[in-house]
């Protein structure tokens, strides 16, 4: 997989010509949060139609990383690339990704700031017809959007104890001969093991760096996506959403929502790994009682 990222970061590196160049974004806080509010539901079930609203899947299940995440931010000043990689790296370790530490690390997270998101969309579908090809369908839809933000998370399939199945002379792999699953677990899991964002430049005006920062996590870590303009989520989701309230940062149920991720059964079904993360947001707003009651 380490050989895929490393062709990933020479795709982006032809296309660097839309890159916008040495961009600055103001410097902020990432505090606050509260539980989206519900209407006459009870917290869990509210909590889990969060989940619901912005994962992403692939193949019926949840994806994410199980390498050491890796970042590189493209297309600002060194100080402000440098404080959204640092920020970001900090958010991975809170909730449970592996990162890696070393400053020469591959890139596995790219975070690229253009001058026109859609024309790097477009620079490479035209330079590398099969570039989108292989994404899931949740991915792609995301990738291909129109809008500020194009972001897209490439994802391996993995045995239940997280090794790839066998190569066959077709280039397909195979998972024969494994235990079969049941119910509650899955024979397989999917894995994370590069994630793409794009932001077009004049969108991150008056955006701090711990708003992009979280901001990504929350696309790259757990695949998550915006909730559709109008949902009354309180998320640094909505950081592009120019109708939404934007919060300084993640919000707590942002917080639980990632930690969930990296504390599911990674080869469990979708239905249960969407249920142990809507635990673990309303644990951790009982915990801390930032709950609201439901009206």
């Amino acid at each position: 997989m380490r050989k895929l990222a490393i062709g990933l970061a020479f795709v982006l590196a032809t296309i660097s010509g839309g890159v916008a160049q040495g961009q600055q974004v103001p410097e902020g806080g990432q505090d606050g949060g509260i539980l989206v509010e519900g209407r006459k539901q009870g917290p869990r079930k509210e909590a889990r139609r969060f989940v619901e609203r912005i994962v992403t899947t692939t193949k019926d299940q949840l994806s994410r990383f199980n390498d050491p995440v890796c970042p590189v931010v493209l297309g600002l000043t060194p100080p402000y690339a440098k404080a959204i990689v640092k920020r970001f790296r900090e958010v991975s370790a809170e909730v449970g990704a592996q990162v890696d530490r070393d400053e020469k690390c591959y890139p596995n997270v790219f975070v690229i700031v253009a001058a026109d998101a859609g024309a790097i969309i477009a620079q490479l579908r035209e330079k590398y017809h099969g570039f989108f090809r292989d994404l899931a369908y949740d991915d792609k839809r995301t990738a291909l959007d129109e809008g500020p933000v194009r972001a897209w998370r490439v994802s391996e399939e993995l045995d239940q104890s997280g090794r790839p199945g066998a190569q066959g002379p077709d280039g397909l792999r195979s998972f024969r001969g494994i235990d079969p699953g049941s119910r509650i677990s899955l024979s397989t899991q999917q894995a994370t093991y590069a994630a793409v964002v794009v932001i077009d430049v004049n969108a991150i005006d008056e955006k701090s760096v711990g708003q992009i920062a979280d901001y990504v996590a929350m696309r790259v870590l757990a695949g998550a996506r915006p909730p559709k303009e109008g949902g009354r989520l309180d998320t640094i989701l909505t950081l592009f959403d120019g109708d939404a309230v934007v919060p300084e940062g993640l919000t707590q149920v942002d917080r639980s929502f990632l930690t969930g991720i990296y504390q599911m059964q990674a080869n469990a079904p979708l239905g249960s790994q969407a249920g142990t993360i809507a635990d673990r947001i309303v644990r951790d707003a009982r915990e801390t009682g930032t709950a609201k009651k439901p009206r």
